[in-house]
């Protein structure tokens, strides 16, 4: 199934996506884990190594933790961004009876000191790359890399910030549309704190001061579709006059929309809220920056769950449209549905999509009556009414 040459030590086929989203397009690991693991129980072997050595960065769904753990191995410290994925790790492990196989940590940097080996799926942006490799500073030297993803994926550019922290890259053979990159800590090397990203931007009647950790979506950026959002309410005077004592920035991403909504509705309870660390740290940044901390508060949650229902007025959102590098609606599906949930009736969900995923009919269908208050060539902005 995986052209391996001895038996994987995982079923993948009984690894699950939940609770991020299930979906039988979508599987719960590809190559790139499988060469992972691969490549790190040969290390392993050759070295010496246990799992309390071996450092797993970037994991998703649990294939590269729980196939080490699935041969035996067992400490590994693993850092994930998002929520769901630790969750999913943690179902998973319990479905395979690997519980208590892995260690979670709360910072890449948790792990480093005691590293001997890294493996690390790798993000998109070059970005997060860089912030990363300075968050394994505290690795020692010999300690060994092993960072990878899908070839379409990776670029050249990523091997700058690899070999600032780690020595001399070397790429390996790409295969099952996959490829490795190979270093080795050279320990003469010394780096220096990754900055965040940050702007100053001016948005519907408001300036702000925007901050972006590694892998926030769209860094410290404003996104087109937020834009588009808070330009179109600021026209309508702020949806028409509305006085909110509760407002929810679902998928908060770097608190561009908490900002706004906080200088917009200064009486407002504000709620902002991700499952991305990255998210969670630059919406607390740009909240600060722009002036609005103390009017709102940040929350690391899936999908808002730890909302009461009924206890929001608005909530604004901009939800992804990705899965990885798949366009998928199954996250904005479920984002919608938390909005209702969250909704008091007769609440509004203000909502900006890519005009041509044709959101409105599941709109309609899972929050209540919707109607378009601005169009753009790409961005469709609605304001759905929470049913009685």
């Amino acid at each position: 199934m995986v052209g391996m040459s001895e038996p994987f030590p995982l079923d993948l086929e009984r690894l699950r996506r939940r609770p991020d989203v299930e979906d039988p397009t979508l599987l719960a690991w590809d190559a790139t884990d499988v060469l992972l693991v691969e490549r790190a129980l040969a290390e392993a072997e050759d070295a010496d190594l246990d799992g309390s050595s071996i450092l797993v960065v970037g994991e998703r769904h649990g294939a590269i933790t729980l196939g080490l753990a699935g041969a035996g191995l067992r400490g590994m410290g693993v850092y994930q961004d998002r929520m769901a994925h630790e969750r999913a790790l943690e179902a998973n492990a319990a479905a395979l009876g690997l519980g208590g196989s892995y260690r979670q940590l709360e910072t890449v940097a948790d792990g480093a000191a005691s590293a001997r080996l890294i493996l690390w799926q790798l993000p998109r942006q070059v970005g997060a790359v860089r912030r990363t490799v300075a968050e394994l500073s505290g690795v020692q030297g010999g300690a060994l890399l092993f960072a990878g993803g899908r070839v379409k994926h990776l670029s050249v550019g990523m091997n700058a910030p690899l070999a600032d922290g780690f020595g001399a890259v070397e790429p390996q053979l790409a295969q099952r549309k996959s490829r490795l990159l190979m270093a080795r800590r050279d320990p003469t090397l010394a780096l220096e704190p990754a900055a965040d990203q940050r702007s100053t931007v001016s948005v519907g009647g408001r300036r702000l001061e925007l901050r972006g950790a590694a892998e926030a979506f769209g860094g410290a950026a404003l996104d087109p579709g937020t834009k588009l959002l808070l330009e179109t309410l600021a026209a309508r005077g702020a949806a028409s006059g509305l006085s909110p004592a509760t407002v929810v920035d679902l998928g908060c991403g770097n608190g561009t929309i908490a900002a706004w909504a906080a200088l917009t509705w200064p009486a407002a309870s504000i709620e902002a809220t991700d499952d991305s660390r990255d998210a969670v740290a630059s919406a607390t940044a740009s909240l600060e920056a722009s002036g609005v901390a103390e009017r709102a508060r940040v929350v690391r949650a899936d999908g808002g769950d730890h909302l009461a229902e009924a206890s929001a007025d608005v909530v604004l959102l901009n939800p992804p449209f990705h899965q990885g590098g798949t366009v998928h609606t199954g996250i904005a599906t479920k984002l919608m549905r938390q909005a209702a949930r969250m909704l008091r009736p007769g609440g509004t969900l203000f909502c900006v999509w890519n005009s041509h995923l044709r959101y409105r009919p599941r709109l309609e269908r899972l929050v209540g009556p919707t109607e378009q208050l601005g169009r753009d060539r790409t961005f469709t902005v609605t304001a759905s009414t929470r049913r009685g």
